[in-house]
């Protein structure tokens, strides 16, 4: 049993040697990985094989967000990482029937409470995550449409786990951290981010010129959003809670001169956010990142566009759908458009602009558009088709 070292010294490579040494775990080498906010992740390389692997990624889960580390720590609760092991441990219990064996998360190997450590499968050197992926690969024909409706299966799977009558789902339901998180990143910040207040660079100087009714409008749809996200009682279902494509990594078959092949895999990762909670929440996410990638690389947006559509289709074939989703999914699309895309280094000054006025119009539209006008919107596939 490894022990527990003292001063946060699990956020240094020497650290996680110390603390792996007397394991079955020990290794030689430790590589630091980019792209966690939360946590401390690490590939880890083994003296000798588990399970005949001598990879595996290990995240250890400081009480601040880690990218925080060096500058005015960001404070999170540890109890963060139970909800992504558990989570884990459900989505191998409940895999998916259909398409599953592409579409995968990682096994959990070794939870240490104690220490706030976690030890799980390494999706390997050569996976890429799905943003990556879809802007700077030219991917065959096939595969954004196949990509989306892995996803989409996927996700509509995992809505749907609260009709097992085997699972509780209790647990979710006090994901405190979970719920601040997906409050703050978009709701809470719409407002202020369409006013100026909070200084972003592409949205000052001028401000964006949104009518004052539009702003009441959206401040109230945010209000009413962030108690749906903060009730616990508000829906049963299973949310993953940041699904998008950096959480994605992907496995492509080449051919020997280079060329992509097929997609071997996809790998579902970081579920420290997953909850119960408003399923169009997910959906709007992903729509929205993909949307993002379109906007900002027009030579890609024919296959997001198809990416999106397969994935929203796919869901709808394999969930029933009302057109609350519809709603819920259209305006967490623009809510993201208007908070996370002048704060995220996408592009220019003008077309940020441009897509933070589009994602007000989806807002708009998302509260008081027909459902008609919703059938001819970026969500029509989840209503027809």
């Amino acid at each position: 049993m490894s022990t527990t070292p003292t001063n946060d010294t699990l956020a240094t490579k020497a650290g996680i040697l110390t603390y792996l040494r007397n394991t079955v775990f020990a290794s030689h080498t430790v590589d630091s990985l980019s792209g966690g906010y939360g946590n401390f992740t690490y590939r880890i390389h083994l003296h000798a094989p588990v399970d005949g692997m001598l990879t595996f990624v290990l995240k250890y889960t400081p009480p601040y967000a880690a990218a925080s580390a060096n500058t005015t720590r960001m404070l999170l609760s540890q109890e963060r990482q139970i909800f992504e092991v558990e989570a884990l441990r459900l989505a191998h219990r409940f895999p998916v029937s259909d398409g599953g064996t592409k579409v995968t998360t990682p096994v959990v190997r070794l939870f240490d409470e104690e220490a706030h450590v976690m030890i799980i499968d390494d999706a390997g050197s050569d996976t890429r995550t799905l943003k990556d992926i879809l802007i700077n690969e030219t991917l065959p024909e096939p595969l954004p449409e196949e990509i989306g409706t892995l996803l989409g299966r996927f996700i509509s799977h995992v809505h749907g786990w609260n009709e097992h009558p085997q699972v509780d789902l209790s647990l979710f339901a006090n994901n405190e951290v979970g719920k601040m998180v997906s409050a703050f990143l978009t709701y809470d910040r719409l407002v202020s981010t369409l006013t100026g207040g909070d200084k972003l660079p592409h949205l000052i100087d001028p401000c964006l010129e949104i009518p004052e009714e539009k702003l009441k409008a959206i401040s109230k749809l945010a209000e009413a959003r962030i108690k749906e996200v903060y009730s616990s009682t508000a829906s049963g279902v299973m949310t993953h809670g940041d699904f998008w494509p950096g959480n994605i990594m992907v496995s492509l078959r080449r051919g020997a001169d280079g060329r992509i092949e097929a997609l071997e895999r996809l790998y579902v990762l970081d579920w420290e956010v997953a909850k119960t909670g408003l399923p169009g929440l997910d959906l709007g996410q992903l729509c929205a990142e993909l949307h993002l990638v379109g906007r900002f690389h027009p030579h890609r947006e024919e296959s997001t566009n198809t990416t999106i559509k397969s994935f929203l289709s796919a869901y709808r074939q394999n969930r029933a759908v009302d057109p609350a989703i519809a709603h819920v999914t259209l305006s967490h699309i623009g809510a993201h458009l208007v908070a996370l895309t002048p704060r995220i280094p996408w592009g220019g000054r003008e077309r940020t602009r441009e897509v933070v006025q589009e994602g007000v119009e989806l807002l708009e539209l998302s509260e008081t558009g027909s459902e008609s006008s919703l059938l001819d919107s970026i969500v029509g596939p989840l209503l027809s088709g």
